[in-house]
């Protein structure tokens, strides 16, 4: 099975980006069309158990690593930029400490190879409780996820996981029962078996605590070559709060 994908562009320059938990392909459309405007082709991806792609009970870094690399082969596509976000850049960096030739130049936005603590409890309570069929509308559901978290932002981004099927009826996108029986395996560190000498730029949100100098160092055990650059006015949704100084940074690394 391919994953579900959207291509913004056409060009011999081509960059997929890979979103973060809970998020799909959605939540990257705007940027994809700021960078296909500048030369570039642009292809979004919904990971397995996400979006529109398929849904297993298989989920960890690994799978996801092989899932990218049968879509790239699927599309004969050999060399590519890679842009990952949280769990997308985990991803990432198992990719290309497992499939190195096929990077080009290659963005992780606001996370480290590290493992993380698992807050997620409550939010998988959330899409476990709540009742999909009492929902009438987007703000409906906004209202719902208000009652169990404060930042407008965050609530956004969770409610973008309710959507209507063909019947009209609201369901979640993604796989609440594969993602949440598999969380360990996502915020548990990668498993990196070689070093990757090639360039890479770390993207960290000013006011996220996701990039932290111990995990830093750590990480440039394995990506020597790492260059990090702080987004001011931003936290871990960098590209979404700060979407101008993130297209300034990434399209300068590209360019380079």
């Amino acid at each position: 099975m391919i994953l579900n994908h959207k291509v913004f562009g056409s060009s011999e320059h081509k960059i997929i980006i890979l979103h973060g938990l809970l998020g799909s392909l959605d939540n990257w459309v705007t940027v994809a069309k700021n960078l296909s405007n500048r030369g570039y082709e642009i292809i979004l991806i919904d990971q397995r158990n996400h979006g529109k792609s398929f849904h297993t009970d298989q989920f960890d870094y690994e799978i996801m690593s092989m899932d990218l690399k049968k879509f790239l082969d699927k599309k004969k596509i050999q060399k590519v930029s890679l842009i990952g976000h949280s769990m997308g850049g985990k991803t990432i960096m198992q990719f290309i400490s497992n499939h190195p030739s096929y990077a080009q130049k290659v963005i992780i936005v606001d996370i480290l190879p590290k493992a993380y603590a698992n807050n997620y409890e409550i939010i998988f309570n959330s899409f476990s409780q709540i009742n999909l069929d009492s929902l009438k509308s987007r703000n409906d559901i906004n209202n719902y996820f208000s009652k169990y978290f404060s930042d407008p932002i965050f609530i956004s981004f969770l409610s973008k996981n309710i959507r209507r099927d063909s019947s009209g009826n609201f369901k979640i996108k993604f796989n609440l029962s594969s993602i949440s029986s598999n969380i360990l395996k996502i915020t548990s560190a990668i498993k990196i078996d070689r070093i990757y000498d090639g360039n890479i730029l770390f993207l960290k949100g000013e006011n996220s605590e996701y990039i932290d100098e111990n995990g830093l160092k750590e990480a440039k055990k394995f990506f020597p070559k790492l260059n990090l650059v702080t987004i001011k006015n931003s936290s871990h949704w960098i590209h979404y709060e700060n979407q101008e100084k993130f297209l300034i940074e990434t399209l300068n690394y590209l360019r380079t």
